[in-house]
């Protein structure tokens, strides 16, 4: 028989080792999910659009129920008041009570965007939460940039041998590439992946660890290829800038013995080599002016729409026409008789301020500028860890949605859902606490 005293000296399993395989657990399935999202044409359809919604909704509500049962502290990140003040707007709009100047012009759409823009808050708050261990956030980075690179891979098979279709099963009208119904969805996608493989190919190891730089350098060509290959105007020049952006922050924020730019120059040989192989025509021809836009509803000329979108904000422009109604306010001012449908302003910006007004785009900069003043920290020593391989995945998150940031001036990548949600979570990443979530108390930053 033990004695007592030798009892209390035996080592003893973690109380916490439960709740940590718990989240472990959970952690696994949100990377599921996330690498499912992009598959159904970028969920833009109803049914898979309900799967991102519970998806979301899912993970809030196993958040909660966990801090209430007190085996979760989470982070409340000061981003999240934005979106609750779009929501709150949102509801506003709803109120069959409202003023005429603050009612939606279609309800049911506004419930929709509604529910979708929740959904995306309640993930930010998730990953904000789920980010604060860091093995997870290199984890995540890693699997990011192993997916984008199958994914990118298979794009550049289908773009070839797929003629129109998505895995040659149902053939599309419109110019499909990879598994998304439209080149630019495609290249607001990759995009924000790219980065997170040119940061870490420029991470220098020690010895034979060192070799795993070439797979990420490897990536980084295969997705800036597919990049290139998808003849996305404005993915061009969005993927450019995230990926200078990530550069340029990851030679400031570490020392010259952690970061090696050597690898770097093969990238962009690497991609200049494999569209010389594949023909640089189709680049050439969509460089050229088109001389007859065909009467399809994304050929519609961009200042046309841009210039009946803003006869939209002189009309409302406190609270704007209702969140997720701009299809339908677009037709009071249609001069094409209905011709061609346009349902986005191919401008995020525009677009949120057409549906909000200037209360919903004040918030909408708020949230912009509480996300680069968190995110600079990532320059810094002071960033969160140490670890230079984790400082440099945030910066790749950062250079990520940098990057949709300016395919937004062109582009609606934000009202594809599993380019918004991967957006929050690179969000969420880039600005992550790297606090133990074992921490006693819950914190707003």
């Amino acid at each position: 028989m033990i004695p007592e005293h030798r009892l209390s000296s035996l080592p003893t399993a973690p109380a916490a080792l439960p709740e940590r395989r718990a989240e472990t657990v959970v952690f696994v399935l949100f990377l599921l999910w996330l690498l499912w999202l992009p598959l159904p044409f970028g969920s833009v359809e109803g049914w898979a659009r309900a799967i991102v919604h519970t998806g979301a909704f899912g993970l809030v509500i196993w958040l909660g129920a966990w801090t209430v049962a007190g085996r979760a502290h989470p982070i409340l990140p000061a981003g999240i008041v934005p979106g609750f003040g779009v929501i709150a707007l949102a509801l506003l709009q709803l109120w069959p009570s409202a003023p005429a100047f603050l009612h939606t012009v279609d309800a049911f759409y506004t419930r929709q965007a509604t529910v979708h823009l929740t959904a995306l808050v309640c993930l930010f708050l998730v990953s904000a939460h789920l980010f604060t261990a860091e093995k997870r956030c290199l984890w995540l980075g890693r699997i990011f940039i192993a997916w984008g690179g199958i994914f990118a891979l298979y794009a550049v098979m289908q773009h070839f041998i797929g003629q129109g279709s998505y895995a040659a099963f149902r053939k599309l009208l419109a110019t499909p590439f990879g598994t998304f119904v439209n080149r630019n969805h495609y290249a607001g996608f990759i995009e924000m992946l790219a980065p997170l493989a040119v940061a870490l190919a420029m991470h220098r190891r020690r010895g034979t660890d060192d070799d795993i730089r070439w797979l990420y350098v490897t990536a980084a060509v295969v997705m800036l290829l597919s990049l290139a290959l998808c003849a996305s105007r404005g993915g061009w020049i969005a993927g450019t800038i995230g990926v200078l952006w990530t550069v340029i922050l990851g030679v400031q924020s570490h020392r010259r013995r952690q970061v090696t730019t050597g690898g770097l120059l093969l990238i962009p040989l690497g991609v200049a080599a494999g569209m010389w192989w594949m023909g640089i025509e189709p680049l050439v021809n969509r460089l050229q002016p088109t001389e007859d836009l065909p009467a399809t509803a994304d050929q519609v000329a961009r200042h046309v729409i841009w210039k009946h979108a803003l006869t939209l904000v002189r009309e409302r422009p406190l609270t704007g026409s209702g969140l997720g109604t701009f299809q339908i306010a677009y037709t009071r001012v249609d001069t094409a008789n209905g011709i061609n449908r346009v349902e986005q302003a191919h401008n995020d910006y525009l677009q949120f301020l057409v549906e909000t007004g200037y209360v919903g785009l004040t918030l909408g900069l708020i949230w912009m500028g509480w996300f680069f003043r968190r995110a600079r920290r990532i320059r810094g020593s002071a960033a969160g860890s140490h670890n230079p391989e984790l400082r440099l995945i945030r910066i790749g998150a950062f250079g990520g949605c940098v990057a949709l940031f300016v395919h937004g001036l062109f582009d609606f990548n934000w009202q594809i859902p599993s380019n918004a949600a991967y957006f929050v979570v690179l969000a969420a990443l880039a600005t992550a606490e790297g606090q133990s979530t074992t921490a006693d108390h819950s914190t707003v930053s």
